[in-house]
């Protein structure tokens, strides 16, 4: 515990990123070893009969070569090759079987997980003090009582295995031997089957509890969820120039929509609005920059620089500027005031083209 607090809140996904890079995962080894023991249980059925094949093949070659009395070197050589080809024929599948089992339940466990960092050394692993801390430890005793539960559990199911086909094994001893030896077999993969099923169920339970276990590892005192909070929030210092960048960005870009504004509606002195109305796009006019004191004069310099119209009216620029916010469409209780700001500004145009118009057809 950090400074004696209580660690009760939930870990964040920044505390469970580093845990999960140090390689620190729920994870059960229990269960992973069972179901790997599972399949093959499974497996032996189309597997074991072709290694058995396999091996007996083998025995029946080595058996009936004749050249066994001369032992030199390179028959030895030849001998060692074939058992290893032997084995590998017979057992590799197998194998095979069991690495892509281990492989997907620890996938369906963890997920993808790359964590070099469980390959340093820690002194810690073979540290006595820290090896007796862990023996005498909640853990521990957690451990010794499923260890006692499952000798206790393989044993019961052994014996009442063995007690419920007795009739069957008592007359073993008078069948043929193949027949005697299938017959054991059959009780003994019984029994394995009877002893993995509930091994499985111990070992989801102790998925169960390593998970919980991993939880209440990672879980973190309100002091270090506000730390990492200021962490990843950086400095106020960093906070206030990242805000003031920003403002100047959206500042930016708010003056260049000035000059294609429809006009320019003042206070005359503290507050600027500019307007857009185009009915394809919005069907009300658009705040396309606003501003006060200083950005107001701005505006109005800009807009008189490309000759947008600039209409003086304090009481709709007051209204505007309070009440619409920054690429809004203006709100219905406004619509008479601006369609006669418009209309007027519309006006201005019309009547400017025509003594254009009248003066270029003058000259």
């Amino acid at each position: 515990m950090a400074g004696g607090e209580e660690r009760t809140e939930a870990a964040t996904p920044k505390r469970r990123g580093e845990a999960r890079r140090r390689g620190e995962v729920a994870r059960s080894v229990e269960l992973t070893s069972i179901v790997v023991l599972l399949g093959l249980l499974f497996a032996l059925g189309p597997l074991g009969s072709a290694a058995g094949r396999t091996i007996s093949a083998y025995f029946t070659l080595i058996l009936s070569r004749q050249d066994l009395t001369r032992m030199d070197s390179q028959t030895v050589m030849a001998l060692g090759a074939q058992a290893f080809q032997t084995l590998l024929r017979a057992f590799g599948p197998l194998a095979l079987v069991a690495a892509l089992i281990g492989v997907v339940i620890n996938l369906v466990q963890v997920g993808p997980l790359w964590a070099t960092e469980r390959l340093r050394p820690d002194f810690n692993r073979i540290n006595p003090l820290v090896g007796a801390q862990r023996f005498f430890s909640a853990y521990a005793l957690v451990e010794l009582v499923k260890s006692c539960l499952k000798i206790g559990l393989i044993g019961y199911i052994a014996w009442s295995t063995v007690q419920g086909n007795y009739p069957r094994l008592i007359i073993v001893a008078r069948m043929e031997t193949m027949q005697g030896v299938a017959m054991v077999l059959d009780v003994m993969l019984q029994m394995a089957f009877r002893i993995v099923t509930a091994m499985l169920v111990l070992a989801a339970l102790d998925y169960a509890f390593q998970r919980y276990q991993h939880e209440k590892q990672l879980r973190m005192t309100r002091d270090e969820v506000k730390q990492e909070f200021r962490q990843m929030e950086g400095s106020p210092q960093l906070k206030s120039r990242i805000r003031a960048r920003q403002r100047e960005i959206a500042r930016k870009r708010m003056m260049a929509e000035v000059p294609r504004a429809d006009v320019v509606i003042t206070n005359p002195t503290h507050f600027a609005v500019a307007l857009r109305y185009d009915p394809a796009i919005a069907s009300a006019p658009v705040v396309v920059a606003k501003g006060q004191d200083l950005l107001a004069q701005k505006i109005r310099e800009l807009a008189q620089t490309h000759d947008v119209p600039i209409v003086q009216n304090p009481p709709l620029a007051r209204a505007l500027y309070r009440q619409v916010d920054l690429g809004k469409q203006i709100p219905p209780e406004l619509y008479a005031a601006v369609a006669e700001v418009l209309a007027f500004v519309y006006q201005i145009n019309r009547a400017r083209r025509e003594r254009m118009e009248r003066a270029m057809a003058t000259q």
